[in-house]
């Protein structure tokens, strides 16, 4: 029990070294009185001189006022006993097996505290302890026990990782390091999930040691596992995104979240799950141009790499025009010069034909990504400069051969060609169609599987230059490029030496030209990007390196000095590892993402678990304060001394008549004993210590609940919407809104207490009245405001408002001095903004302030701060925002001067509640005067 033991204020144990002391002191005591009768010969005959000692106290004595005082001194150090696994990890060695996984993620401090536990238990236990991960690791950790501290320093170390647990490998490498151990504790630390191992894992487990191991797991609830997302889709030029969810997941919706390079939110969207569903579908829809800035999908309040998607360059949907010399073949599609090209680019760009020189110059101003030519020797020289600053700006243009090119060229060819081209197997040549050579490690094309079937029949030729093999993409087998590139500006321009189409190879044809196609996508910017391709230097590079990795949170980190590089063509295929961690890998201006892959069947819960193994959840045991125990034996010590007092002084005999009081209030204090409980001391002070605690910690505004649930919702969206105006333009930083209950709530710790009137409002209790009277006579302010546009409080007709009615309900018994329109020389006109008008979301109604106040004393607060502010406007509905900053209710008339009009009347009012009516002295008007240029 011991062992447990813990104090919240240690410090104060040291008033034990005080005890001698208190010994020394209470060992005497005063004798007890004489009795002696009065006839004077018998007084004077007791009265012998002698010299008088004090009587020593009596041990039993003595020893109780010790216990008392030992008691008190651990009372205040405020003991705690928790529970504690020593007794069961005594004599054997423990081993932590951790699934540190993304699943682990969402809880991971609650299951990192257990850890702690669990280590601190085995220090107090005496016994070695070995931590080990499930998931794989590039360098494998020592498996062997160690001492309690170091293992403790080591958990505190422990993350989760973006992986996939492999609990079968570790289980192979704990079976030859337990192989001779007997006696072991296991304790498992589980994700949740099945993973399809854990049942085999866990007998696994059972197994170490020839069988002799304990095991326990711990696991957090089958209904509180993760949320994932599985792999996106675009359909229709819209992003579907799909949450997965376990079968005993209690979440009926998930926001699904589309996150930019900076963290900008771009757009969300909200997932229904159906009954019982085990996933989710949703669309986003963006522009395309902000679509191509996505660069992360998450699921909100899922805090795991699973709930995270990285997008990269092959989700950047890029724009293509397309372009041919001759509409000649257009009535037989498959002959048409462009119809291959655009079958192999429609799946992953967005497709456009220019039909007039105008619409090509829209394109190219807008932003377009690629502008492909199919068999155009000679552009008109205004469209050759359009396309050339097009590519110097970033732009890459695609060009195929054909026989127009073959008989003249302009200047936007990557190199000089000889005329005429080259014809292959024909009646009047000598040579044979030819094949290609594997492409270069330094071609974009590197790593593409070469097709043997693609032949070439006729080409155009490449003049021999100094810089032409640099410029070779692709080459035949007899060495003539197939496919060479020059970077001009920004941009790049890329030549294929055949036809576009069937008519000169049947390149055409294959899956490898859409292979070769997508490759020289990647090189293009984003649709509206101002973003060049890579350089030529970039382009060579053989490898994709780590640039940012995902941790298993969901976040990004620097790449760890293990993370490898990823050869260009094992990058498609790759998938997260210790090696190879999730994350964002670049080659040049080329981004790739490794995601991980997550599938409904990942999700699946822990099944049973086998015979021997025990299985509890995450929730600490809750430590037990001994405090109250020790003050109420405290306080019966103390009555027992009470009673040895009078016994020994004499004093009971004359009490005697008293006796029945003196059992009454030792048996009240017996009574009272139960009070003292940790549950009956601790229950009824905790919810209102911490809505104190809560309150006093930032500046917080208030609102009245209601009732109506759509008026509360608007008050606290009101608030926190004017606390954000509040955080951009003042010093205030107010905390989130917070709702109260007059009859419950404490108020006091609120500057500000705005209370929207219904018209069905009654009028408070009697004690929410003395409250509301405190609050305002001690400073506080109560914005009273009906919603209603134009309501007159001021009228003498019978014809007024039902929530003006109610208005009079709730006042009626307030402590409040008359009320009048905010007068123009009003503190509220100049609090921060300077203003001559209130609206809210109606702007017809006035505001009214307490008579006289502004600078005059009449109000009931020492501050001179008017305690009532009444208005009609709804002003919350005026102030409220959604989650990105915008307001969610027409203001009426309307327009954006009356809305922050609004904003400036709410800054006014709070600054005035916050900082009284200071701007009234007369030091401050020269400063105004100035501002309003008088």
């Amino acid at each position: 029990m011991l062992q447990g033991l813990t104090f919240l204020t240690p410090w104060a144990l040291a008033g034990l070294a005080a005890l001698p002391v208190i010994w020394w002191l209470l060992r005497f005591t005063p004798p007890r009185p004489q009795h002696v009768r009065f006839p004077p010969l018998r007084l004077l005959l007791d009265l012998i001189p002698r010299e008088e000692q004090p009587d020593k106290t009596p041990w039993w004595l003595l020893l109780l006022r010790l216990a008392l005082a030992a008691l008190l001194i651990l009372a205040v150090a405020h003991p705690l006993l928790s529970p504690t696994d020593a007794a069961r990890f005594a004599g054997n060695p423990v081993l932590i097996v951790v699934d540190d996984s993304w699943a682990a993620a969402k809880d991971w401090d609650a299951r990192l505290a257990v850890l702690q536990d669990v280590a601190a238990s085995a220090e107090q236990a005496g016994v070695p302890v070995a931590v080990a991960g499930t998931t794989p690791v590039g360098r494998p950790f020592d498996l062997q026990p160690q001492a309690a501290r170091e293992a403790m320093s080591r958990i505190s170390a422990l993350t989760p990782r973006a992986l996939q647990p492999d609990r079968l490998a570790l289980l192979e490498r704990l079976r030859q390091a337990y192989r001779d151990t007997s006696g072991l504790s296991i304790v498992w630390l589980s994700d949740g999930l099945d993973h399809r191992t854990a049942r085999e894992f866990a007998q696994g487990l059972l197994g170490l040691g020839g069988g002799s191991a304990t095991l326990d797991v711990i696991a957090a609830p089958a209904t509180g596992l993760p949320l994932a997302l599985a792999t996106p889709d675009i359909e229709s030029g819209r992003l579907k995104v799909t949450a997965l969810r376990a079968p005993t997941a209690p979440q009926d919706k998930v926001v699904a979240k589309a996150l930019a390079g900076n963290g900008r939110n771009l757009a969300e969207t909200t997932l229904t799950f159906g009954q019982g569903a085990p996933r989710a579908e949703g669309f986003i829809e963006l522009p395309l141009e902000l679509r191509n800035e996505v660069e992360r999908i998450e699921l909100a309040d899922e805090r795991s790499a699973g709930a995270v998607y990285l997008l990269d360059d092959r989700w950047r949907r890029k724009t293509v025009a397309l372009m041919a010399g001759s509409s000649f073949e257009s009535a037989q599609p498959l002959l048409s010069p462009l119809y291959y090209v655009s079958r192999a680019l429609e799946p992953y760009t967005e497709i456009f034909e220019p039909k007039e020189a105008n619409d090509l110059k829209n394109q190219l101003d807008a932003g377009l990504s690629v502008l492909a030519l199919a068999d155009i020797g000679v552009l008109p020289q205004e469209e050759q400069d359009q396309i050339s600053g097009w590519i110097e700006r970033g732009g890459l243009l695609l060009r195929f051969a054909g026989p127009r090119m073959a008989t003249a060229q302009d200047s936007l060819i990557p190199v000089t060609l000889r005329e005429g081209g080259r014809a292959l197997g024909s009646a009047l040549s000598w040579e044979t169609p030819q094949v290609l050579q594997p492409f270069a490690e330094t071609s974009p094309f590197s790593g593409l599987a070469l097709d043997s079937s693609v032949v070439v029949n006729r080409q155009v030729l490449a003049e021999p230059a100094a810089d032409l093999t640099p410029k070779v993409w692709a080459s035949l087998a007899d060495g003539t490029p197939l496919v060479t590139a020059e970077r001009r500006g920004k941009g790049m321009i890329v030549l294929f030496h055949v036809t576009a189409n069937a008519d000169w190879s049947n390149l055409p044809l294959s899956g490898m030209f859409v292979e070769m196609l997508r490759r020289i996508l990647d090189l293009a910017p984003g649709a509206g990007s101002g973003a060049g391709t890579a350089s030529g230097e970039a382009a060579s590079q053989a490898a994709f390196t780590p640039r940012r990795v995902l941790t298993g949170t969901g976040d990004f980190a620097d790449p760890s000095p293990d993370a490898e590089p990823i050869a260009a063509a094992d990058i498609d295929a790759a998938r997260p590892s210790p090696r190879h961690p999730a994350g964002f890998y670049n080659r040049g201006s080329l981004e790739r993402a490794i995601n991980l892959t997550i599938s409904e069947a990942d999700l699946a819960p822990m099944p049973a678990l086998p015979a021997g193994a025990s299985l509890r959840g995450l929730e600490r045991a809750p430590a037990i304060p001994l405090a109250p125990y020790l003050f109420g034996l405290a306080a019966l010590l103390f009555l027992l001394d009470c009673v040895a007092a009078l016994w020994l002084g004499g004093s009971l005999q004359r009490l005697r008549a008293r006796r029945a009081g003196t059992a009454a209030m030792v048996a009240l204090g017996f009574l009272a004993l139960p009070l003292l409980q940790p549950g009956a001391l601790h229950a009824q002070d905790t919810a209102a210590d911490q809505f104190a605690l809560d309150s006093t910690l930032q500046t917080k505004l208030a609102y009245v609940e209601t009732g109506d649930a759509q008026v509360d919702e608007i008050s606290r969206q009101g608030l926190a919407g004017l606390g954000n105006v509040l955080v951009e333009r003042t010093s205030v930083e107010p905390g989130e809104p917070v709702a109260i209950n007059l009859d419950r709530d404490e108020i006091v710790f609120f500057p500000l207490l705005y209370w929207p009137i219904l018209p069905d409002a009654q009028a408070p209790s009697p004690a929410a009245l003395a409250k509301l009277n405190t609050y305002i006579k001690n400073g506080g302010t109560i914005f009273f405001d009906t919603r209603e546009d134009g309501t007159d409080l001021g009228s003498l007709s019978g014809d007024v408002s039902g929530a003006t009615l109610a208005l009079r309900r709730v006042v009626e018994k307030l402590d409040i001095p008359p009320i009048e329109p905010v007068p123009p020389d009003h503190v509220l006109t100049k609090a921060f903004y300077l203003l001559q008008s209130f609206p809210g979301r109606y702007e017809r109604g006035q505001l009214w302030v307490e008579t006289g106040e502004g600078g005059a004393a009449n109000t009931g607060n020492a501050d001179g701060v008017t305690s009532i502010i009444i208005g009609a406007n709804d002003y919350a509905a005026a102030w409220a925002q959604d989650s990105r900053g915008q307001p969610l209710y027409a203001t009426v008339p309307g327009g954006e001067r009356q809305r922050e009009l609004a904003y400036r009347t709410g800054v006014n009012i709070v600054m005035y509640a916050l900082t009284g009516n200071y701007k009234a002295d007369q030091v401050h008007i020269p400063a105004l005067l100035e501002r309003l240029g008088q």
